[in-house]
């Protein structure tokens, strides 16, 4: 429908360019002069006054005594009346119809009065159209101010007015569109929405009537207003067509219809043709101020889409201020519209005063709702801009309702004005009612969900609340909640930050966005935190790059040293390095500068206190020390870089200095609980007396201290009095089951504090690994622990961690995934020197052997698995080679390995083995005879050397003889084993080259059936062209047109469905009268529509006469739309690209297709019928009978490989291509209107 109006419109004004001059006609048939005859004397001749009706008095009270003297005929009123309109003297005009009125001859003539009467209603009409809302002091032009009569005011005049023109001609066509248009008026001017379709809905019904006419003549009058109806009704496609039959029929009709054509076509995208339409009203009209102002409206709206610094910007805007809303303005000083814009000029020029004065003339004269709307808006802004918040947020409010308007789907809300509504959001957040202003944008995101403004303000009141609570939140049900609203505060910003990569909106990303996004990732997402401060990096150099004006220009450091952390975060030293280097360079040079507003000094600590950090945990401790102790000359009382200092004087051998500084700090800020807690963690570190006396250890009297009196929930002091307890718990005994219930309670206490500490910051790793020990410590649940170690290893880079996960599932017997646990702590986070962690390794290598060992199966691999035990066993001596533990460990793997190998038969075993775990069993021996006899033994004396000694005696002898034994096996069979190694290596290779051999045949036939798959897609090509050619030359012999697709060609005269279009001679297109009732309607309904119907059901049974349905039915005939072969003869289960030919020749019985000769034309046939719906893609086939023009839906491009699937598989196979069951769901049966 909008493609149709468009080509009207155009066609319509390229016309009337090469047509005579148009002139307006409203007053054309106004003289320049009229002769008033006047009676002298009854015996004088009759003498005439001539009356210049282009140069009236400005008061026609002498015209109206000298009219009342001569008892003048109507026509001498009505002509100076319309003289004085004709000129803008509304008032004298509408003085000259009132004295007529009550003259002596038209109150005896009511004939005579009644055309009087018609014209005062319009002009009283004309007067509350120009005429304000209220009837407060309005400034006249000349700095008085006095009181003005209001649009209800001329409206209850018309109304008095018309009630007295009805009384004496109800039918007259005048009085009936004056009722129209009074209807008209109150809708516009209602505020109730009932009263407002109530008076419209009158209005409509009174211009129908009034259109439809006498005698068959329409009324062009009420053919505008019912183009103005459905414009307001929103229909403006319908409006757009009944705009065009005003211009066709009454090119030089006032008001000028191309006015509203070029609005509907606005409404409708078409924005040139509405440029087009004003521009030829304005040149029939140079004096129309409305043409003048929709021109300057549209160079507003193609500035929108320019940058401000392009050429095309500055010349629409002169254009659209200086040639257009300033000629429109002068013409019409209280042109509402006019008012706005220049308003909205001045507002962007800080011109406050001209601001109101325009915005408040527009909202008094206007009767559009949307032009009051957008008065209110502007003197919201200005309020809002003088921060007068509270006249501002009332502002925007009214704004708001003059623009409600219902969504489709959403009953009962109404959208409003967008940007009045975020005005409103911005001043309820700069009143601090942030939940208000949450409110509204929440509601703007529910009518406009990709409202960027909206989304970002709102995520930016999200991402406060968050940074306002943090980790406050002192109870898990606060926390749930901070939690969501941090998400959905992500979840808009990113939407913010994705609609950026649309280059369609043309949006440059915002810095201040991304550093608020990365403050949300910046707590558990540092990859994402940092990608979002690189974005900002990137922003500022391009900044950088493009300024011309010379300045040397830095990033800011607080930008650099962010992205560091984040580096530093993720591992990355060199980098954060670097960053951190470069940003104390960049504030070297701006204390140089003297940059105001630039804390120099307080950048530089924090930066240097950083590096410190870096060169810390890169293993740099003396360079560390060095910027800890620059730090502490300048600041002397920086406790945080004075707590380093001393945290890396106690890990020195021997921390004397470390402890005068704790001591020190203690004395100084024993306050500060990170005091206090490098205190506790100093305490730890002293040796203990088992079993310990939990009352009087120093360490839990020392929290206990934090926790009473100063801070209850400190969380570093309730995890250490919790780990204190799981000690405790682990030493205490468990003989009796007395000692078992003590134990246990100890563990009970332990979690107690875990619970406090999680409860007030449920991300506590270290409270939640407690948990997790006490778990398996005391309740030996594996499970549940894995769990949570699992999931502490995400959040916690400590090789703690994954020793506890390695150590559960080694009680679960998962080897595996121990060993990988273990080796990810001693790797990753132990430099791969750690003896506890490669004698864990050892145990659970050790312990999967014996696994292996139990079961016959997997004898023989236990001796790789006691092996790798061995290795990890000997490295953890080398680290501690005066343990006598890690001595033991080595032996008795040792002398494991010895027992294990010696049973094992022949052909599991090797004498390389054998000999090594000989060498291996005489080395445990000497070592158990050694450990028994130190000071310390793991295990008694007596057991040691009891081992020892059965190594000694039985084992090594065993071992020996078993040696002897693989040596005379492996020496007698060695000839064998070559030989059935040689014939092993020469079947591998057998194999390898038949494999081979097959791979390369199956290439080949893959290229063969390629090769053929492509002549025939090519013979089929070649023959579905010849068919088409074929195909078009018999429908140009049956009276086809090729060039529309194949739809037939109508006879003139011919009977076509009722209610199509019709093109007239002269381009236009002609529509029928059911079609302009429906409207927009008209254009939904147009769509392709099918019907399912049964086979069997007839004529008859859809309500027919029986003679209807005793008449042979029209038989169809598939043929391909690309002009290809006829289908098969069996009925399709499924939606086809195949259009139906009307076919009288057929009989009742069906027509029947004539089988290809050889398999091989099949097959061409069948691909023929593939290349022919690739043809056809993309061009809707139709049915091509006089009787349906309806076309048929496309082919699914699913069904279409699946058809060329299942022809590669019937050329491959030789039989029939297979109908999915599917398909059957897709039936269609066509049948004849």
């Amino acid at each position: 429908m909008n493609s149709l109006s468009q080509s009207n419109g155009t066609s319509q004004f390229a016309d009337e360019t090469h047509a005579k001059p148009i002139v307006l006609n409203r007053f054309l048939d106004v003289p320049s002069s009229i002769d008033i005859p006047i009676q002298e004397a009854e015996d004088e001749e009759e003498t005439s006054v001539e009356v210049d009706l282009d140069n009236l008095p400005d008061d026609p009270t002498e015209l109206c005594v000298l009219l009342d003297n001569e008892n003048s005929q109507r026509n001498f009123w009505m002509s100076i009346a319309l003289g004085y309109a004709k000129h803008g003297k509304t008032d004298g005009a509408i003085e000259m119809l009132i004295k007529g009125r009550d003259s002596e001859r038209m109150q005896r003539d009511v004939n005579e009065r009644l055309p009087l009467l018609g014209a005062l209603v319009w002009l009283y009409l004309m007067k509350a159209r120009g005429a304000a809302r209220s009837a407060g002091g309005v400034d006249n032009g000349n700095g008085m101010v006095g009181e003005q009569k209001t649009k209800d005011y001329y409206l209850n005049l018309a109304t008095s007015t018309l009630n007295e023109a009805i009384r004496i001609d109800r039918d007259w066509i005048v009085n009936t569109l004056a009722r129209g248009m009074i209807s008209m008026m109150k809708s516009a001017l209602a505020t109730n929405p009932a009263d407002k379709k109530t008076n419209m809905d009158q209005a409509t019904k009174i211009f129908e009537e009034a259109y439809r006419g006498h005698g068959g003549k329409k009324n062009m009058f009420a053919a505008m207003a019912r183009a103005r109806i459905s414009f307001a009704n929103k229909k403006y496609a319908q409006a757009l067509e009944r705009y065009q039959e005003v211009l066709l029929n009454r090119p030089d009709m006032d008001p000028d219809p191309r006015i509203g054509i070029g609005l509907c076509y606005w409404q409708l995208g078409y924005k040139d043709d509405a440029k087009m339409a004003w521009e030829r009203s304005l040149e029939i009209d140079p004096n129309s101020k409305v043409a003048n102002i929709l021109l300057a409206l549209y160079h507003l709206s193609t500035t929108a889409g320019l940058s401000e610094s392009s050429p095309e910007f500055a010349e629409n805007y002169r254009r659209a201020i200086t040639d257009y809303t300033q000629r429109a303005y002068k013409l019409d000083k209280d042109l509402p519209i006019a008012c706005t814009t220049f308003a909205t000029y001045f507002f962007s020029k800080k011109g406050m005063g001209n601001v109101e004065a325009l915005a408040k003339k527009a909202i008094e004269y206007t009767d559009i709702g949307t032009v009051a709307s957008d008065g209110w808006y502007l003197l919201a802004r200005k309020h809002h801009y003088a921060g007068e918040y509270e006249r501002a947020l009332s502002y925007y409010k009214k704004s708001n309702e003059g623009r409600f308007e219902k969504p489709r789907g959403a009953a009962g809300e109404e959208r409003g004005y967008l940007p009045a509504r975020l005005g409103m959001g911005q001043v309820q957040v700069l009143m601090k009612e942030y939940g208000p202003a949450k409110y509204t944008f929440e509601k703007i995101l529910t009518h406009y969900p990709k409202c960027i403004e909206a989304m970002t303000i709102l995520g930016a009141l999200y991402a406060e609340e968050v940074f306002a609570v943090g980790a406050q939140a002192g109870v898990a049900g606060a926390k749930d909640d901070i939690g969501n609203i941090h998400k959905k505060a992500i979840q808009l910003l990113e939407s913010v930050r994705n609609c950026w990569k649309d280059s369609k909106r043309n949006l440059r990303p915002d810095s201040s966005l991304l550093l608020t996004l990365a403050k949300l990732y910046e707590g558990d997402q540092h990859e994402k935190a940092l990608q979002c401060l690189q974005q900002v990096q990137q922003i500022e150099m391009e900044a950088i790059n493009d300024d011309e004006s010379g300045e040397e220009s830095h990033l800011q450091p607080q930008l650099l040293n962010n992205i560091a952390v984040l580096q530093y975060h993720q591992g990355n030293h060199d980098v954060a390095r670097e960053l951190y280097q470069t940003a104390l360079t960049t504030c070297a040079s701006l204390a140089q500068k003297n940059a105001e507003g630039v804390d120099t000094d307080a950048l530089v600590t924090t930066l240097s206190y950083n590096l410190a950090r870096l060169e810390e945990a890169a293993g740099n401790t003396e360079e560390a020390m060095k910027l800890y102790e620059g730090l502490l000359a300048r600041h002397e009382h920086y406790v945080d870089a004075n707590m380093r200092l001393t945290y890396i004087y106690l890990r020195k051998s021997p921390p004397d200095e470390g402890i005068k500084r704790i001591q020190k700090l203690m004395q100084t800020d024993g306050t500060n609980l990170e005091v206090r807690a490098l205190y506790g963690w100093y305490l730890s570190r002293q040796k203990k007396k088992f079993p310990i006396n939990i009352s009087e250890d120093q360490e839990m009297r020392h929290h206990k201290h934090s926790l009473q009196h100063y801070d209850k929930h400190d969380r570093y002091a309730l995890t250490a009095m919790g780990n204190l307890y799981l000690i405790v718990a682990r030493e205490m005994k468990r003989d009796t089951e007395s000692d078992r219930e003590k134990r246990r309670k100890m563990y009970e206490k332990a979690v107690e504090f875990f619970d406090k500490a999680l409860l007030l910051d449920g991300k506590n790793a270290y409270a939640a690994q407690g948990v997790a020990i006490a778990l398996v410590e005391d309740r030996r649940n594996y499970s549940q622990a894995v769990g949570i170690f699992t999931k502490l290893r995400e959040t916690v880079k400590d090789g703690a961690v994954f020793l506890n996960l390695g150590h559960c599932l080694a009680g679960l017997e998962q080897w595996s995934r121990s060993i990988d646990a273990y080796e990810t702590a001693l790797n990753n986070y132990q430099g791969g020197k750690d003896h506890n962690t490669l004698t864990c390794l050892g145990r659970v290598w050790y312990s999967k052997g014996r696994k292996e060992k139990a079961a016959e199966s997997t004898a023989a691999k236990s001796i790789e698995s006691f092996q790798t035990a061995l290795s990890y066993a000997k490295r953890a001596l080398e680290l501690a080679p005066d343990s006598t533990v890690y001595q033991f460990n080595v032996a008795f793997v040792q002398f494991q390995l010895a027992q294990t190998i010696r049973p094992l038969p022949e052909t599991q075993k090797t004498l390389a083995d054998m000999e090594d775990a000989a060498a291996g069993l005489d080395e445990a021996i000497k070592t158990f005879t050694a450990v028994a006899r130190s000071k310390n033994p793991p295990y008694p004396p007596q057991d040691i050397d009891q081992r020892a000694a059965m190594g000694r005696n039985s084992l090594a002898g065993q071992l020996a003889r078993a040696i002897d034994i693989q040596r005379t096996y492996e020496s007698t069979n060695a000839a064998k084993l070559a030989e059935a190694r040689a014939r092993r290596e020469a079947e591998m290779r057998k194999k390898e080259e038949e494999e081979l051999k097959k791979q390369e045949q199956l290439e080949e036939r893959q290229r063969a059936l390629a090769e053929e798959r492509r002549k025939l897609v090519e013979e089929s090509r070649e023959l579905a062209r010849r068919r088409m050619e074929e195909e078009e030359a018999r429908r140009g012999a049956e009276g086809y047109d090729s060039e529309d697709g194949g739809k037939r060609k109508r006879k003139t005269g011919g009977g076509g469905r009722k209610g199509r279009k019709g093109r007239r001679e002269d381009g236009l297109i002609e529509t029928s009268e059911s079609e302009r009732e429906r409207g927009d309607a008209g254009a939904e309904s147009s769509a392709p529509r099918r019907r399912r119907r049964s086979k069997s059901r007839t004529l008859a049974e859809d309500g027919e006469d029986t003679a209807a349905a005793d008449r042979p039915k029209k038989r169809k005939r598939l043929t391909k739309s690309g002009g290809g072969a006829a289908a098969s003869g069996k009925k399709g289960k499924y939606k086809s690209a195949e259009t139906v030919d009307s076919d009288e020749d057929l009989d009742d019985e069906g027509m029947t297709q004539p089988q290809p000769a050889t398999q091989k034309e099949a097959k061409s046939e069948d691909e023929g019928e593939v290349a022919g719906r690739r043809k056809t893609k993309g061009r809707k086939p139709r049915v091509e009978d006089d009787s349906d023009d309806e076309p048929l839906e496309e082919l699914d491009p699913e069904f279409v490989e699946k058809m060329e699937k299942d022809i590669v598989r019937k050329q491959e196979g030789g039989g029939d291509v297979p109908i999915d069951p599917a398909l059957r769901d897709n039936d269609v049966e066509m049948e004849d209107d």
